[in-house]
């Protein structure tokens, strides 16, 4: 909205609606005086607002809000669209007015809160419309809308338990599954209760999370993490394979954390045989890798230099091509003595460097490392790996 000529367009439209609002007015209204003053102060403030005086069409739309509640519809889209301008204080001006009106009707009032309340999330003051949309709340109006935006804010203040109680109340109101966002929320308590020593707290938020969200690959990592932390190494590799049944797609984040688990104990056959496995339902190059880091280790590096050479025939992949270079500084063979081997690992590197691994399944937002939250769209558990030659 922050282009002119669609805000001037926006404006108009706003404007043609207010007449044939008005227009209504005449119809249905017995003083024909009433509306011929309302008209004339209606076109005098579109006449400011078109030619770019907004302060002096607020104050014009604002004497018009303090005489009559028959322009209270399009008085509220006005501020509605000042708002998503970005001019946040207009918005509020024009809506309180709308609030300030004597007599002004309650299916109206609770209407300019929830606007007021949007502005004042827009403008960063969540202390003020958490009080806003906790009273639309309580006095059961707008209650999606409001317990919504209530979710909005306290994940914004870092406040899990408001977020749980809000995101709850707002299912049973809507019958919109929220399972998927409360699992977060219970795991970010555990995340929390960890950073602090509590393990046994933490604990009891992933199982609450588990039991609202079955499939959250997130609480069954964190399992894993704190099972691999006090050396349960079985435990978190059972983790580990829940987590690749909740959704695979996010191995290449774990799937080093497994595989020393499995080393930890003793179990590089069933390593071995987890990862050609894994290989089979897995499109991406990460189980090749790490099975091939474990041939370098058990087997030598000229074995898992070919096996990885001959994978990469099959998934070809810039990442996989870079471990394989990797593999040949180590050789006694062929690959050492290329002469352009530094020139093509260089390459790569540039080529590699400041790609996103990650990306939004929602909005397109790339990343580095992994966000359970998008830092863009604000969904959760949508930042997975990336397919394709230049990643997985």
């Amino acid at each position: 909205m922050n282009n002119p000529i669609l805000w001037t367009s926006v404006a108009l439209l706003v404007g043609v609606l207010m007449g044939l609002y008005l227009a209504l007015i005449l119809k249905s209204s017995n003083t024909k005086r009433k509306f011929e003053q309302l008209n004339h102060r209606y076109f005098k403030g579109l006449n400011y607002l078109l030619n770019d005086e907004s302060d002096k069409a607020i104050d014009v739309f604002i004497q018009l809000a303090e005489t009559s509640h028959e322009t209270f519809e399009p008085q509220l889209a006005l501020g509605n669209l000042y708002r998503r301008k970005g001019e946040v204080d207009r918005a509020i001006k024009l809506h309180q007015a709308l609030i300030a009106k004597a007599e002004l009707p309650e299916r109206y009032r609770t209407r300019a809160l929830l606007a007021i309340g949007k502005d004042y999330m827009s403008a960063g003051l969540l202390d003020r419309a958490e009080v806003l949309f906790s009273e639309l709340v309580e006095i059961e109006a707008h209650t999606p809308e409001a317990l919504q935006s209530l979710v909005e804010i306290y994940q914004q203040e870092q406040d899990w338990l408001q977020a749980i109680k809000s995101a709850s109340r707002f299912q049973s109101a809507t019958n919109r599954n929220m399972s998927r966002p409360i699992g977060h929320f219970y795991c970010e308590l555990a995340e929390l209760s960890l950073a602090q020593g509590d393990e046994v707290e933490a604990e009891k938020y992933l199982a609450s999370a588990l039991r609202v969200d079955k499939k959250s690959i997130r609480a069954h990592l964190i399992c894993a993490r704190i099972n691999q932390s006090n050396k349960k190494h079985q435990n978190a590799i059972d983790e580990f394979d829940l987590a690749i049944k909740a959704d695979p797609s996010y191995i290449p984040v774990f799937i080093d954390d497994m595989a020393a688990c499995y080393l930890a104990i003793k179990q590089g056959e069933q390593l071995e045989q987890k990862l050609l496995q894994l290989m089979d339902q897995y499109r991406g190059v990460s189980p090749v890798m790490t099975l091939a880091d474990y041939y370098a280790k058990v087997k030598g590096v000229d074995a898992a230099a070919d096996f990885l050479s001959e994978q990469l025939k099959k998934r070809a992949s810039f990442k996989g091509l870079d471990a394989l270079l990797e593999l040949s500084d180590q050789q006694d063979a062929k690959l050492k003595n290329f002469d352009y081997i530094d020139v093509l690992r260089e390459l790569i590197a540039k080529l590699l460097k400041g790609k996103p691994k990650l990306r939004c399944r929602k909005c397109g937002f790339g990343a580095q490392s992994l966000h359970w939250q998008c830092p863009s769209c604000k969904h959760w558990g949508v930042v997975k790996p990336i397919y394709g030659l230049e990643s997985e």
